[in-house]
């Protein structure tokens, strides 16, 4: 667990050398002409760091350590570091322009880096305000009058999703006071004229808590030829509620002002659940947003991405989508997702169609419908935009699907539905008219989202899938997820394996660091250990998980001997609750979590209901106070910390999540709860897929869930047995995970799938894969969550390209990962008689095309290609498998061999001679290394 507790330090890179960018020491600032950076903005960062970010000027330091300057310097660094992951912009350390560009924007007064504790809030649900508007404030498009309606219309968007009210006082002292400030006025934060900060409000609380000051100097408005009121009003409500800012750039509480003409003043999915956790939901809540679900900012690791464009910008690429962009840079392995507005005016569109950089012209072109952008050094250029039937498009072409650029060629090719132009940028003409995209880009679904030259070579986009194309060849080289182009992995590599950022090209032996990590992730997941980003890592990526890392490889881990309780009487107190489930609910889920763990040692758990107890239960979302914030709904669902003292042995639950009682369709607080405690109590990880302590959650009943034999172990290392049980009887006995090196294991089914071999037993299968030398045991569960357990037979149907399952009378159908529509169905459908009440096992047979369902001992013979059931059957199984007397327990081709299990024992065939070769351990394919 150190290395949780320590991770927050890897999260910021030291800078090395500074460069021209960045001036460090007040004795050695450069001038406007060595530099290029004026006076103003030096001091400008300078502030804007110490204001928002904590940053302490070399001034105000004292003098600890011989190299004052170079401590000044680090921090300095790493606190524009701090503020440029804030905003996604690439995390250099420098003072680019685009940083520069984001620190003049104009924004709200709170600081980004101070989150505030979830119990500040008002213990209330009725608050009242006062209004103060002195005539001097500038309202430049409406009366003053106007504005009590705009506060009562902001102050709704806040109450629609939670059970406030607010009330309006004239002269009583009220919970919320409305005003308009000039520079100093006397509360500790004074403003700074037109521009930079717009307005501040103070947390609930008594006094000035919960008060709203605007800055009377700016230009308010209700569009955007000011500062829109309405829009900076929500935003500041939000802090008179308790909400911090959030990184989030598509939240209201994003901190810089951020009005759009075309978009509708509405809070996000991040503001909603973050407000709702400190007040709970408005009873209209559900009515209100069913037909219209509040939106949500794009995930890079969302499984269905799609991008709108994408363009080269000097070194870096950009992914649009919606009103945002992610920017990619070779030096850097963060993607962070940000606002179009952030690096253009805002007036550039959004949900654009296109996008190029033309580098000749040193211009960034969009496109949108039938207009089109011509934007240099940030700003649209005069006379824009303008009509695409200026470019020469004929007036059917209504819009552009996508652009790509040709550097040295200077021409730009234009994508239109099945079509593609290619333009003549020296000529500012198109070049004859368009051709077929297949002919010119043959393996190209048509029509294409978006085109980029990227690393070297040209890909196409179509929806979650990118094409890498050799033009040259003409052909696609190869395909890949839109997750994979935006590095999805490194987050996760960071989180949970303590990848920290590249400062070279490799790592040891040449291996890129990522790399490494990559492989130590996969070899945890006992997954097929390619060091790259395939869709089997993918998809365990994007289970849910609990959000502590993975320390290493082995059944049960502990953190260490320094990190168990020593006492066996502990205490634990539930400080607030989901709003997913009624209070008694959530008692009763973490009174039996923490029984879990009684039952099978020493400890005893006691709950109390005020002060500190040695486990501290809490729900939150986003941050929350401790430095480990969650990330919204999916992948990290709670964590907890080990035993020790502060916040050791508390469990905190993402509110984000929707957790229940027992169904399915949430997440089982019970099962998450039972996982956490096992943290505090001191248990890390586990490797062994069916263990309570594997990372990746998996739905179980919790009504008769018994702990697994691999956590029973861990926990009893550090605490002994429970003296308490009977000897006699002791209770259910602890699952174990199948073990392939045991003589005694009889397979369940054995199945084929696009060339792997699946090995099913109880909850669990191995996947062998053709590359590598040992199996991977995976619950059957989180590969395919709606297929059954202790299955009867499985084989793989060619015809359908999917893999079927069989269990008492019913089969389950899966293509990839997904559960086909219309299954589970009566095993019936093959013809079968009604007697039939399950198959032992599944043969599919490769040369023929059959499959022959073995039943006792008997066989039938199914064609596949016919869907009908052969004439002349059943047969006796030892009349095609001679000297076979058992019963088949599972059985599957490899190689042109047929392999059929009969209890512990393999048997090796060819079907077409009826001939046997040998009999074989069932642990033959497993292969075993004990």
């Amino acid at each position: 667990m150190k290395t949780f507790w320590l991770s927050l330090m890897t999260l910021m890179m030291l800078c090395g050398t500074p460069t021209a960018a960045l001036p460090l020491r007040t004795s050695d600032r450069p001038t406007q002409s060595s530099l290029g950076l004026p006076e103003a903005d030096q001091k400008l960062a300078e502030e804007y760091l110490q204001h928002f970010y904590g940053y302490r000027p070399k001034s105000e330091r004292k003098k600890r350590s011989a190299d004052v300057d170079g401590d000044w310097n680090t921090e300095l660094c790493e606190k524009v570091q701090e503020m440029q992951r804030f905003f996604g912009l690439p995390p250099s350390g420098e003072l680019t322009k685009e940083t520069l560009a984001v620190m003049k924007r104009p924004r709200c007064g709170l600081s980004d880096a101070e989150r505030f504790e979830n119990t500040i809030r008002w213990r209330k649900n009725t608050l009242s305000y006062r209004l103060e508007v002195p005539e001097y404030v500038s309202m430049s498009s409406f009366a003053a009058s106007k504005v009590r309606k705009i506060f009562r219309a902001a102050w709704k968007i806040w109450s629609d999703v939670t059970p406030l009210k607010l009330r309006k006082r004239n002269r009583k002292e009220a919970d919320i006071v409305i005003s308009f400030k000039n520079g100093d006025h006397k509360d500790g934060a004074p403003f700074d004229g037109k521009g930079g900060i717009l307005a501040h409000a103070f947390l609930p609380g008594h006094g000035i808590g919960g008060d709203v000051h605007f800055d009377a100097e700016e230009d308010w408005t209700l569009n955007s030829t000011g500062f829109n009121l309405f829009t900076v009003t929500v935003h500041e409500f939000g802090h008179a509620l308790g909400l911090p800012h959030s990184s989030d750039p598509g939240a209201i509480m994003y901190p810089t002002y951020n009005f759009a003409p075309n978009f509708d003043v509405q809070l996000s999915f991040r503001d909603i659940k973050d407000v709702q956790h400190l007040y709970g939901i408005s009873p209209n809540f559900d009515s209100l947003f069913s037909k219209k679900p509040p939106p949500r900012t794009p995930e890079k690791c969302d499984p269905d991405l799609s991008f709108d464009a994408v363009s080269e910008l000097q070194q870096e690429t950009l992914f649009f989508k919606d009103r945002f962009l992610w920017r990619k840079h070779p030096h850097f392995e963060e993607t962070r997702i940000t606002l179009i507005s952030s690096l253009w005016p805002e007036n550039v569109p959004a949900r654009m169609d296109a996008a190029y950089e033309n580098v000749e012209r040193n211009l960034i072109v969009f496109f949108k419908d039938h207009q089109y952008w011509w934007l240099r050094q940030l700003q649209i250029q005069e006379g824009f935009p303008k009509n695409i039937s200026s470019l020469g498009f004929p007036s059917r072409i209504r819009s552009v699907d996508a652009a790509l650029h040709f550097r040295k060629e200077r021409y730009t090719v234009f994508f239109t539905g099945h079509e593609c132009w290619r333009y003549n940028e020296r000529e500012e003409k198109m070049e004859g008219p368009p051709t077929p995209i297949e002919k010119e880009w043959p393996g190209i679904p048509t029509p294409i989202d978006a085109a980029v030259f990227y690393d070297g070579s040209v890909h196409f986009f179509k929806g979650n899938i990118y094409y890498k194309f050799d033009s040259e060849s003409k052909h696609v080289v190869s395909t890949g997820t839109t997750n994979e182009l935006l590095q999805c992995e490194q987050s996760y590599l960071k989180r949970f394996y303590n990848l920290t950022e590249e400062t070279g090209p490799t790592g040891r032996l040449g291996i890129r660091p990522v790399v490494e990590k990559l492989i130590e992730m996969q070899r945890f997941f006992r997954l097929n250990e390619t060091g790259t980003l395939d869709a089997d890592t993918m998809a365990v990526m994007k289970k849910a998980r609990c959000g502590v890392p993975d320390i290493k490889v082995a059944s049960y881990t502990t953190f260490g001997s320094d990190y168990k309780w020593d006492k066996n009487s502990l205490t634990y107190r539930i400080e607030n609750y989901t709003s997913d489930m009624s209070a008694s609910e959530v008692d009763d889920s973490i009174e039996k979590a923490l029984q879990v763990w009684a039952k099978v040692t020493p400890l005893r758990f006691t709950r109390i209901y005020s002060g500190t107890a040695d486990i501290m239960i809490s729900f939150g979302s986003g941050a929350h106070g401790d430095y480990y914030p969650f990330d919204g709904p999916g992948n990290t669902l709670a964590h907890a910390f080990p035993p020790a003292p502060g916040i050791g042995g508390d469990a905190h639950f993402d509110e984000d999540e929707t957790f229940t009682f027992r169904s399915n369709t949430g997440y089982v607080l019970f099962l998450v709860a039972a996982h956490e405690f096992g943290h505090s109590l001191g248990l890390s990880h586990s490797d062994d897929p069916g263990a309570l302590m594997y990372p990746v959650y998996s739905y179980g009943n919790p009504d008769t869930f018994v702990l697994p034999r691999d956590d029973v172990n861990g926990i009893q290392s550090f605490y002994g047995p429970n003296p308490d049980v009977d000897p006699v009887q002791p209770g259910p006995t602890p699952p174990t995970t199948p073990d392939a090196c045991d003589s005694t294991l009889v397979l369940d089914a054995v199945a084929s799938l696009r060339g792997e071999m699946l090995f099913f037993k109880d909850s669990f299968f191995w996947r062998s894969y053709p590359q590598s030398n040992t199996p991977q045991q995976s619950l059957i569960r989180n590969f395919w969550p709606d297929a059954p357990t202790d299955i009867d037979a499985a084989y793989e149907s060619q015809e359908s390209d999917s893999v079927l399952l069989f269990k008492g009378q019913r089969v389950w159908a899966f293509s990839g990962y997904d559960l086909v529509s219309g299954y589970p169905k009566s095993i019936s459908i093959f013809g079968l008689p009604e007697s039939v009440k399950k198959i032992d096992a599944a043969l599919y047979d490769v040369e023929s095309r059959k499959t022959l369902f073995f039943v006792g001992n008997e066989y039938y013979s199914y064609d596949e290609a016919k869907k009908t059931m052969d004439q002349g059957f059943p047969k006796r199984v030892d009349e095609t498998f001679s000297g076979l007397t058992g019963k088949v327990t599972a059985a599957f081709q490899h190689r042109g061999f047929t392999y059929i299990y009969s209890g512990p024992y393999m048997f090796e065939y060819s079907l077409q001679t009826k001939t046997f070769f040998r009999m074989l351990g069932n642990s033959y394919f497993l292969r075993c290394t004990k």
